[in-house]
């Protein structure tokens, strides 16, 4: 009895074979894996931490032999960098569901314009600007040039702005006050000037990835979420800043710098994002995250940052970087703000197969009672009485406890490895590699390589108990607090949880301060219910860096 390897590969060397008449056959040309060895076995063997006997080894270099044969065929299929794997991340409990309806009802503001100037107007958050633009008391024209100015002004000592995006933002701006003069509002974030992480397509403006490499790509389409925030009519005025190719605060015009301290880097890789957003260039900005880069450039640059539920926002037309792990959210001043932000933006797309509509009912509330908060300890205890932001939510209403999380299997971030190495494929085996400097992404791309495949399903597997298993530790708890980006943002960035950020100044030494609050999946209304009384504790949300 022949395997199916061996069946297939007899007939193709039997239709060779009888290809030319006899006498006229030539030698077959040497094939891809005709040089392996079982030495080369061996190697790998070591690598992947494993070991077969001699017989072992001669029984499989043929297999072997035809893997890599099969590797040339698959390399040469039409994969384009927007071809995605057939297998779709899904949280626990994921999927779509019938009633899917997005309503949002923020706090209400009178605020007045006048007496304002325009660093004041730019410091504002989303929720008093829409008001401001509603009511008519700036036109989004005269908003967008406050913006544009300041983005001239400060972006290039931040460098924070890649691309400043002044025509298109001009047209954008001018609709806006045509439609809002008619009587037809689409809502908050009409008029309102925005920045976008440079990683995601705007058809005819440059998308460079912060990556020298890919400085002058400009593609010929939007990506979702460009498409769905001019759907809300807000204003793109820039192309913000990203470390290259989603790692850091370093991109190929420099280091983006937090304008509360810009001796540092604003952190990354939503570097551009952070820092404009805190340096009031933008009304709001679009981040990503897979592994911190929304979290930490929140704390760094003291905005308010949502990841939101893996899935919650379409992630077509961005830069992949970890198909199962990668996450769109807003960046703003204040957490109503990224409600607003995220009600524009969420919801399926088919573009995105991993994309689902659940409902979003975010209202705000007045207390918390009812609400079961824990708290992660370090090595030492907490006193709730003595920290003032847990004993602000006990004073709400909230029953505090702490919590405690078994730590994440150290080869589950094997997971990112293998997917940014197949994502960067292509790049990794040609030229362009060696145009990106002061990067470590080549080494980690081709280390990629020496990850076997059952590992690499392996971790995914262990994957799926480390999500039930969190589960399970979260119990009934409707969120958790951390300080800074938390010890647990590896585990929840393979869960897919919904993280939000809120600044908390800083420790007298420049550095800053914050704190994160981790909640259900697909529970961003009530994350955001608890986040916005834990931000109203206090006014640092409101304080603003002198440039």
């Amino acid at each position: 009895m022949l395997t199916r390897k061996e069946f297939v590969t007899s007939m193709v060397l039997a239709a060779a074979s009888t290809a030319l008449p006899t006498g006229l056959q030539t030698p077959a040309a040497k094939k891809p894996g005709d040089d392996i060895t079982l030495d080369d076995l061996k190697a790998v063997e070591k690598l992947a931490g494993i070991e077969y006997t001699d017989a072992e080894r001669k029984a499989l270099l043929e297999e072997v032999k035809s893997f890599r044969r099969g590797y040339e065929t698959v390399r040469a299929e039409p994969i384009t960098y927007m071809t995605e794997p057939r297998t779709v991340f899904t949280p626990l409990g994921g999927g779509s569901l019938p009633d899917s309806r997005v309503r949002v009802a923020t706090t209400r503001t009178s605020i007045s314009r006048q007496g304002m100037s325009a660093e004041q107007i730019a410091f504002l958050s989303l929720r008093q600007l829409a008001h401001l633009v509603k009511t008519r008391q700036i036109t989004s024209k005269d908003l967008t040039t406050i913006y544009l100015d300041r983005l001239k002004r400060y972006g290039p000592p931040l460098q924070c702005v890649v691309t400043l995006t002044e025509e298109l933002a001009m047209r954008q701006a001018e609709r806006a006050d045509r439609e809002i003069a008619a009587g037809r509002y689409r809502g908050p974030l009409h008029g309102i000037p925005y920045g976008i992480k440079d990683l995601f397509a705007t058809k005819g403006i440059r998308t460079t990835w912060g990556a020298e490499p890919y400085k002058d790509q400009v593609p010929d389409y939007d990506a979702t979420v460009v498409q769905r925030l001019e759907q809300a009519g807000a204003v793109l005025v820039a192309k913000l800043t990203m470390g290259a190719l989603a790692l850091g605060d370093v991109w190929f015009g420099g280091v983006t710098k937090n304008p509360w301290n810009p001796k540092q880097g604003s952190s990354g890789s939503s570097a551009g994002s952070g820092s404009a957003t805190a340096a009031g260039l933008v009304g709001f900005a679009i981040g990503t995250e897979t592994l911190g880069s929304i979290t930490s450039p929140s704390v760094r640059c003291r905005v308010t940052g949502l990841r939101p539920t893996y899935g919650r926002i379409s992630r077509f037309g961005g830069m992949a970087l970890s198909y199962t792990m990668d996450k769109v959210g807003p960046m703003c001043r204040e957490v109503e703000d990224c409600a607003l932000v995220f009600a524009a933006l969420c919801g399926a797309d088919p573009k995105d197969p991993s994309s689902v509509s659940r409902p979003f009912d975010y209202r705000p509330r007045r207390d918390l009672r009812g609400a079961r908060i824990g708290y992660v300890e370090g090595k030492t205890s907490i006193d709730v009485s003595k920290d003032p932001f847990l004993e602000n939510l006990r004073r709400l209403g909230a029953e505090l406890r702490p919590v405690k999380f078994t730590p994440v299997p150290e080869g589950m971030i094997n997971i990112l490895d293998v997917e940014c190495g197949s994502a960067f494929d292509e790049f990794t085996r040609g030229e362009l590699i060696d145009q990106l400097k002061n990067s470590p992404w080549p080494v980690t791309f081709r280390a990629s390589r020496y990850v076997p495949a059952v590992e690499y399903l392996q971790a995914q597997r262990a994957r799926t108990l480390l999500m039930e298993r969190f589960e399970r530790e979260l119990g009934d708890l409707d969120a958790y607090v951390e300080s800074g980006i938390g010890s647990t943002i590896v585990h929840t960035n393979l869960t897919g949880h919904p993280q939000i950020v809120i600044p908390q100044g800083d420790d007298g030494k420049g550095n800053s301060v914050a704190r994160s609050i981790i909640g259900r999946l697909y529970k961003e209304d009530r994350l955001l219910q608890i986040a916005r009384l834990a931000q109203e504790g206090s006014d640092f949300h409101r304080q603003h860096p002198r440039l």
